[in-house]
């Protein structure tokens, strides 16, 4: 009797399992396998002695104070001193107070220029954390194969790097045939509005045509992925907007003998609470696009997760959502970072405030995000205002099918056999949105491999590079930088990787 219903259930659920199974084969997108390029010779223990002098000038952005303009042009004249073909051969311009931008012109002034992006400042070494320090933060030691140091990969080891590269291809006689650009900004930790904005201005004013950027951002990982045991090249094709939002109650003061049911505090207390209990819908959007690039590097369960949200989006939301790491890859965060409010234990306090920061996802705007929190603090006591100079929208994306991507793609897996590449949305904030205005393919991608604890150290103590990963970046981008701007190039390479409209 239960035959005639079996069937049919059975015959469903074949389905289902074979629609599945196939949305998880067309899923996975694996790139095509390319050779390992035949990479230049180069003394990583030279560079690594010089990223050490980099290290030594005490760039420090500060937030409530000015920088120390002595360290700045330290820093300044150990480039001039380290790479003079450089200096000699690329024209170099002063920009605000101590930013950088060098140009070298191309043969072939039709082609759109290339803009390698650094940034010289780095952030502040905590009084309380020094004795942490296996090395002191600015000394710039090198020792257990290691370069250690404030801004060894935040991001001085990218800037040497870049100047390493680019002296050895002058010394090898090359010429580009597009012209390249660096820009090496003074204020990134602290916004880029004096460095990268004023030099994307510049360009602007100049009426520069920007062909690809490249900055810091996405990483080579291991281990780092759920489900993923390969290193994975996370190439960043777009960013988190940022705002911060101030959270103001005034209330009579008073004597706290006679309180009212709630003081400002109070009052502030319940909204941050309503914050934090209703986040921001998720979205999976990003995270499958950079599971859908892994391929069958992932396993097997994941990609059938990510494959198809019909049946599982649900369930992976909540997973992912369970780690901070992968949360805000999913959705716009909120986080509560300053509280102020009161002035004595028995004084009633009239004023009670709150700054939020956010960082959105693509999708959600200032506006939007604005319009949100009104609706979930939803009390009139509470003034919601956006704190000036220090918000602004997600950067637009580039498309992971665009040509730059696709021979940034191709670089990456020549120089480092074995690595996978996928798209990645920047958590953090960098100097490249500001060129998305002069660029449709803005890239994030610090050439070197990282371990967690490599990641752990940035902004934190004992930060370092290894001399090795110091090394293999300078053959990269000297790599990069023939693909990308012709000239000087290799029979087996096709070139230029770029469309050269």
């Amino acid at each position: 009797m239960l035959l005639p219903i079996l069937i049919p259930v059975l015959a469903v659920l074949i389905f289902v399992a074979a629609f599945i199974l196939i949305r998880t084969s067309l899923f996975m997108r694996l790139p095509e396998p390319v050779e390992p390029a035949e990479l230049p010779e180069v003394d990583a223990e030279i560079a690594a002695g010089h990223l050490s002098l980099a290290i030594r000038a005490k760039t420090v952005s500060y937030d409530d104070q000015p920088p120390d303009a002595m360290a700045f042009y330290e820093l300044h004249r150990t480039l001039e001193t380290l790479y003079p073909r450089v200096h000699a051969t690329l024209e170099r311009q002063t920009v605000s107070d101590f930013s950088l931008l060098y140009r070298w012109r191309g043969s072939n002034p039709e082609l759109p220029a290339a803009l390698f992006c650094a940034h010289l400042d780095v952030v502040p070494a905590a009084e309380d954390s020094l004795d942490q320090w296996q090395h002191p933060p600015f000394s710039g030691e090198v020792a257990e194969e290691q370069v250690w140091g404030r801004g060894a990969l935040d991001i001085k080891g990218q800037l040497i790097a870049l100047m390493e590269a680019a002296e050895q291809l002058i010394k090898a006689g090359f010429q580009p045939e597009r012209t390249l650009y660096f820009a090496f900004g003074e204020d990134e930790e602290t916004g880029g509005r004096r460095g990268a904005a004023q030099i994307a201005a510049l360009l602007a004013e100049r009426g520069e045509q920007l062909e690809v950027v490249l900055d810091e951002g996405g990483a080579i990982v291991q281990g780092m992925l759920p489900g993923v045991e390969l290193p994975v090249a996370l190439i960043g094709i777009g960013e988190k907007g940022y705002l911060t939002l101030r959270l103001r109650v005034d209330q009579p003061g008073g004597h706290s003998s006679a309180p009212p049911p709630s003081t400002a505090i109070g009052i502030l207390a319940r909204a941050i609470t309503a914050i934090e209990d209703h986040p921001f819908p998720a979205s999976t959007v990003f995270l499958r696009e950079t599971f859908r690039a892994i391929g069958a590097a992932a396993s097997p369960a994941l990609q059938l997760v990510f494959a198809n949200p019909w049946l599982f989006g649900g369930l992976l939301k909540r997973r992912l959502s369970a780690d901070p790491k992968t949360n805000a890859a999913i959705r716009t965060t909120t986080a509560v970072t300053i509280v102020r409010g009161g002035v004595k234990e028995n004084v009633l306090p009239p004023t009670a405030e709150a700054l939020v920061n956010l960082r959105l996802l693509p999708g959600d705007s200032i506006e939007s995000a604005v319009e949100y929190v009104r609706q979930v603090v939803n009390d009139r006591n509470v003034l919601i205002e956006v704190v000036p100079q220090g918000s602004w929208e997600a950067a637009p994306l580039t498309s992971p099918d665009s040509p730059a991507f696709e021979s940034l793609s191709r670089a990456v897996r020549e120089v480092f056999p074995g690595v996978v590449t996928a798209p990645y949305l920047v958590m953090g904030a960098t100097d490249a949105r500001y060129y998305t205005g002069l660029c449709e393919n803005v890239l994030r991608l610090t050439p070197v491999v990282m371990t967690r604890e490599d990641l752990d150290s940035i902004h934190s103590v004992n930060e370092r590079i290894s001399v090795a990963g110091l090394g293999r970046m300078v053959q990269f981008y000297q790599h990069l930088m023939r693909l990308w701007c012709g000239g000087m190039q290799p029979q087996s390479q096709s070139a230029p990787a770029i469309s050269e409209e």
